[in-house]
């Protein structure tokens, strides 16, 4: 078996209805961020949280990436993003945008 291969783990169990966001970021916000780095092209979910997390410490504001691939889970399950794979397994899913935005 090759050393290097990582085994599939869940990377999150957190669920969107149990997130607090701080007063200084409001859902809206959040959903930008993370449609912002989404493209019609799949890409693994573990690029679009660390790309989002990235946008936060710019803007000088804590986002963890637990919170954020809740979020994704979220628009996924309410239709606004497509997924595949598992995406409680940030390594082994995508996320993209639907064909009709």
């Amino acid at each position: 078996m090759d050393g290097n291969k990582e085994e599939p783990h869940v990377s999150s169990t957190l669920r969107w209805q149990d997130v607090s966001l701080s007063s200084s970021v409001t859902e809206a916000d959040l959903d930008a961020v993370i449609l912002s780095i989404i493209e019609q092209n799949w890409r693994k979910t573990v690029f679009v949280i660390y790309r989002a997390v990235q946008r936060y410490e710019g803007r000088e504001t804590q986002m963890s990436d637990e919170i954020i691939g809740a979020r994704i889970q979220e628009l996924a399950a309410q239709g606004r993003i497509e997924s595949q794979g598992n995406l409680s397994m940030w390594r082994r899913s995508e996320v993209r945008l639907p064909a009709s935005c």
